[in-house]
């Protein structure tokens, strides 16, 4: 392979399987490398445009890391519709197929246990917002004296906080039902707005690994649970079907590739 191309890696399926491969990274073809029970979804991509030097210079750019990270993931997301799908992690670059391959057969083992682990498995994912105040909270009549008024700031604040203690066991609650139907679950560090599109605080950041055959009841349950939160200020907001992201168990080396 010539030296002006490296290999990206988006991951890894099942072989001898019939696909309908979308367009890679910039546009590049998508193609399948075979690996024994497995194969990788690669593209072969200019070292100007995604080469380890490229990634080097814009590993601190998020608008480069950004478009990179929403077209490998455009591609995993196509495919997983189509059947399951370890994702690796970026970069996963290589010199070129025969440095993937080595590196898959050297991993082999440790690869067809994680891909093996998420057949017939999607992610989900479950976000909950606090978007307006408890239903529960009653009205104060206007204070009529000093006293009055410090006892009703002081009614407020215990309100507050039951409120917040009453949110959390609610989410918790929430978050319990959620994994107890699913095949494992984890809960994230919450996301700021930049990141959830959201200006509300987010009280749950949570993954949960579901089996195919079990989405619309998933989607049932988030629904009912959703309309319980509502009297409290939240708000569920369900996203999914995604590549399993949060349960690939990727070797580190699998991921860092070998250009």
């Amino acid at each position: 392979m010539a030296d002006d191309i490296v290999v990206h890696a988006y991951g890894l399926v099942g072989s001898e399987l019939s696909l309908r491969l979308p367009p890679g990274i910039d546009g590049a073809a998508v193609t399948l490398v075979n690996a024994g029970r497995f194969a990788a979804l690669v593209s072969e991509l200019s070292t100007d445009a995604l080469g380890e030097e490229q990634w080097r210079a814009h590993e601190e750019d998020p608008r480069w890391l950004q478009h990179v990270a929403t077209e490998h993931h455009a591609v995993l997301q196509a495919v997983v519709d189509q059947t399951d799908v370890l994702p690796l992690r970026l970069p996963a670059i290589y010199r070129d197929t025969e440095a993937l391959r080595r590196v898959l057969r050297e991993q082999q083992p440790e690869l067809e246990a994680a891909l093996d682990s998420l057949r017939g498995h999607v992610e989900m994912g479950t976000k909950i917002f606090l978007v307006g105040p408890s239903a529960k909270t009653e009205a104060q009549e206007r204070p009529r004296s000093g006293r009055d008024y410090l006892a009703q700031r002081s009614a407020e604040a215990a309100n507050r906080d039951q409120a917040r203690v009453r949110r959390q066991q609610q989410v918790l609650a929430v978050h319990g039902q959620l994994a107890h139907s699913s095949t494992r679950s984890t809960v994230n560090p919450p996301q700021e707005a930049a990141l959830s599109g959201r200006q509300e605080p987010m009280l749950l950041n949570a993954a949960y690994l579901l089996a195919r055959g079990r989405f619309e009841d998933f989607v049932s349950l988030a629904e009912q649970l959703n309309a319980g939160l509502a009297a409290d200020g939240m708000a569920l907001e369900l996203t999914g079907p995604w590549p399993p992201y949060n349960f690939a168990h990727v070797p580190e080396s699998t991921s860092v590739g070998g250009a």
